[in-house]
């Protein structure tokens, strides 16, 4: 079969006796956009419909959280107008609706990548950006003891909703929800202690449970108390496929599992090696994106098994915070780092950390075979030398599983998620 690499593909050829399957997700099957919208919001999770519950609320200062870059949504301006249009409809003045663009730590926005993002509502409603470090207001601490500061515009408004797309996510087990909150409207300082525990037992992709970065990030929600949500769920391709209205815990809920009734695969046993494509161009444009495919791969695996990964990284490395920290210290180095040092920005080395001392990991990519194999990878130049090794390392009689895009498929082991 052939594997997306950048723009082009790679030929896969492996033993039928050795193959255990190919892991994709549902086909997609998306609706148009304005169906989408008027069942999404006329049959509210967990809450009254959106105009009668501003109806009686009646708020003179509604703020949206809208998602940044990073989390780009498809359809995003329609989604907004259309919500826009229910407010109004409620009775809520034009001039009291503020959107605050919730980019936790990341870098301010271009403004061509706004006007991409939000197009002509930034010529018609006040657009302001979160700073995670200033004009913030301490709200309480979890139960965990992480103190939460969030944005002072977001938290004396009078009515808050939350928008977002539920995807997987390394930390929080899946993005959306309680993420507008944080990261999203939180401070720096919050983040940083939240963010440290990803070595913590139970910090995983796809997992809520017994995660304490999850736990955390729900808790500072229930202390914010925002109230009104809408997230998306998108197919493999990027197209709407449900738009989830009403109370931002159990909308939330529903929404994961919807998303993970589209994106599971079950699996009857893992495997010695798994071959994964980070799912081309631009998936693949540089390591930090694509490497993220190890993360839902892993739960296909064995315990010490073996990770092929197709990603062509024409742009190189993608985070040099990350690159820096992968080659400046030794696996165990990065596994024993202390929680108080870990930084956001490169601290996804620290998980890297754990999945190469977990998994045998080779790379085919465009990148200098040298650097790839100072961060702990091992390059490889065809798919079939990594192949024969995988033969090598567990004998002939391997099992393997293939996944074309290793961003949007969860492997579930006997129906356990």
């Amino acid at each position: 079969m052939e594997l997306k690499y950048g723009t082009s593909t790679i030929t896969c050829n492996v033993p039928e006796r050795n193959l255990l399957a190919v892991l994709e997700p549902k086909p997609d099957e998306p609706l148009r956009i304005e169906e989408l919208l008027k069942s999404g919001v006329t049959a509210p999770i967990g809450a009254p419909r959106l105009v009668k519950l501003l109806r009686r609320n009646r708020p003179r200062d509604l703020v949206i959280l809208v998602s940044d870059i990073t989390r780009s949504i498809a359809n995003y301006q329609e989604i907004l107008r259309f919500l826009i249009g229910e407010i109004v409809d409620a009775g809520v003045d034009e001039k009291n609706i503020h959107f605050i663009i919730a980019i936790g730590t990341h870098r301010l926005h271009t403004p061509e990548e706004n006007r991409r993002l939000y197009g002509r509502l930034l010529d018609e409603f006040e657009f302001t950006f979160h700073n995670c470090r200033n004009e913030l207001v301490r709200i309480g601490k979890t139960s965990t003891n992480l103190v939460v500061e969030v944005n002072r515009r977001a938290r004396e408004a009078e009515f808050v909703i939350l928008t977002g797309r539920v995807d997987f996510h390394y930390l929080a087990g899946f993005s959306g929800g309680r993420k507008s909150i944080l990261p999203g409207i939180s401070s720096y300082n919050t983040t940083r202690a939240n963010h440290s525990k990803l070595r913590r037992p139970g910090v995983a992709i796809a997992e809520l449970k017994n995660n304490i970065i999850a736990q955390e990030m729900a808790e500072a929600a229930e202390l914010f108390k925002p109230d009104y949500l809408v997230n998306v769920v998108e197919t493999p391709t990027r197209k709407t496929s449900r738009v989830f209205f009403g109370n931002p815990i159990f909308a939330f809920e529903q929404a994961v599992e919807y998303f993970c009734t589209q994106r599971k695969q079950t699996i009857t046993q893992p495997a010695d090696a798994v071959i994964v494509s980070a799912g081309g161009y631009p998936y693949d444009k540089d390591f930090y994106n694509s490497h993220k495919s190890l993360n839902l791969a892993m739960r296909a695996l064995k315990p010490k098994g073996s990770i092929i990964l197709i990603a062509r990284c024409q742009e190189g490395f993608g985070n040099m915070k990350f690159l820096k920290l992968m080659q400046e210290n030794s696996i165990d180095r990065l596994l024993g780092y202390p929680e108080d040092k870990i930084e956001i920005g490169g601290h996804r080395a620290f998980v890297t950390a754990r999945i190469l001392k977990e998994h045998k990991v080779y790379v085919l990519s465009d990148l200098e075979p040298e650097t790839v194999k100072s961060l702990g990878f091992k390059p490889i130049t065809e798919l079939n030398d990594a192949i024969e090794k995988i033969k090598g390392e567990h004998g002939n009689d391997y099992k393997l599983f293939i996944i074309p895009n290793g961003k949007v498929v969860l492997p579930v082991l006997n129906q356990r998620r």
